[in-house]
């Protein structure tokens, strides 16, 4: 809409205005390209889908659930588990925006906040389903938050731990199987 060929709004009380344009600033992310990222992004996870089979949640059976929302893949043999985000968590998060993680080295208690994960709508407590020591995590969420959204059981894992291989089965078998996740998150 323009009047007299310059672009306008209109103000409820005040009627027409003038627009008013906010430049950005250097090295400001332009919304072309906030808005091209949000299209791949969407683009890719619905191909991810179709390709796999998936659902709305996909809950892989050979994990292991945290009422968290976490999942874990014991590596057999070793005692080291890798801890993830589930597919269910990321959804209702929406769009993961920044990921703090336990650094390696690091003890962790089951139960207890060792990072969070920003989303644009909250920020919240990554609760570790295991206690051991952080041995590597994954250093490319810091730079690409988005992969625990396009592929949270893949590339968008957390971080691994080192726990006591003696008694790694007992904790394990605290944690829910696929379909008692299922049960919990309504999928």
């Amino acid at each position: 809409m323009t009047i007299d060929e310059k672009p306008f709004a209109v103000s409820p009380g005040d009627g027409p205005v003038p627009a008013v344009l906010v430049p950005r600033t250097p090295g400001q992310t332009s919304i072309n390209a906030l808005i091209r990222h949000a299209v791949t992004a969407a683009a890719r996870l619905a191909l991810r889908r179709a390709s796999t089979g998936g659902t709305m949640s996909d809950i892989p059976a050979d994990l292991k659930y945290s009422d968290d929302h976490l999942w874990v893949r014991p590596d057999p043999g070793t005692g080291l588990v890798r801890v993830g985000v589930t597919d269910y968590a990321q959804q209702s998060l929406g769009d993961v925006v920044a990921v703090t993680l336990p650094g390696p080295g690091d003890t962790v208690e089951a139960g207890e906040a060792c990072g969070d994960i920003e989303s644009v709508k909250s920020v919240s407590d990554l609760i570790t389903p295991l206690t051991g020591t952080v041995r590597t995590r994954n250093d490319d969420l810091p730079r690409m938050p988005e992969l625990v959204n396009t592929d949270p059981y893949g590339r968008g894992w957390m971080f691994e731990v080192e726990t006591d291989p003696a008694t790694l089965d007992g904790r394990l078998a605290a944690l829910m199987d696929a379909r008692a996740y299922r049960d919990l998150a309504g999928a």
